[in-house]
């Protein structure tokens, strides 16, 4: 499957889903907290790469 095509898959499959309850929508945003994220991005910060830790010498 082409990027191209999961795309338009994925796209289908969301826009078939009904939509949320308030009840739903509410415990989505107490798990998934957005005001930090966006927070972040408007401050500029990016997130750091992981980095391979060093074995103690």
């Amino acid at each position: 499957m082409t990027r191209e095509e999961r795309r338009i898959y994925i796209s289908k499959i969301v826009d078939a889903a009904p939509p949320l309850s308030a009840e739903d929508a509410d415990l989505l945003r107490a798990l998934i907290p957005m005001g930090g994220r966006l927070a972040a991005e408007r401050a500029g910060a990016r997130p750091q790469p992981a980095t391979a830790r060093r074995a103690a010498a």
